[in-house]
């Protein structure tokens, strides 16, 4: 009896915080024409860029993003003049010789009203910029 009442309770517990306990990967985003793709794949790692290169920040949508913004040196927001795409952030510009890092800070997305796990989760990649 006692197993069947504390099933029930993990039941109700998952049921409360919409059945998440860990979010389910979403989709692999499309990288846009031209641009290099950072995705959660490069977490605490090297992504090489060009200057003038186009760096589309992808870490999907599993998670609420927060990004730290760009060092505005080698690496710049520049002008948005397109939709970003589904689990796309943000597309910044390489735009001096340098290292940089792109972080960011995911938390749980919690539907208004339900009971919801706190964690964080945290993104950091270096991008060196070469001429």
């Amino acid at each position: 009896m006692r197993p069947l009442v504390a099933l029930l309770a993990v039941s109700l517990l998952l049921a409360a915080c919409g059945g998440a306990g860990a979010p389910q990967p979403s989709a692999s985003p499309t990288a846009i024409p031209g641009a290099i793709l950072v995705t959660r794949a490069n977490d605490q790692g090297t992504v090489q860029a060009h200057v003038g290169d186009r760096i589309q920040i992808a870490l999907g949508t599993d998670y609420e993003w927060r990004l730290d913004p760009p060092d505005g040196v080698v690496l710049t927001r520049g002008v948005q003049n397109e939709l970003l795409v589904r689990g796309t952030q943000a597309i910044w510009t390489a735009s001096a010789p340098g290292t940089a890092s792109i972080t960011a800070t995911g938390t749980v997305i919690c539907p208004s009203g339900k009971a919801c796990i706190l964690i964080a989760i945290l993104f950091k990649t270096t991008v060196v910029v070469s001429p």
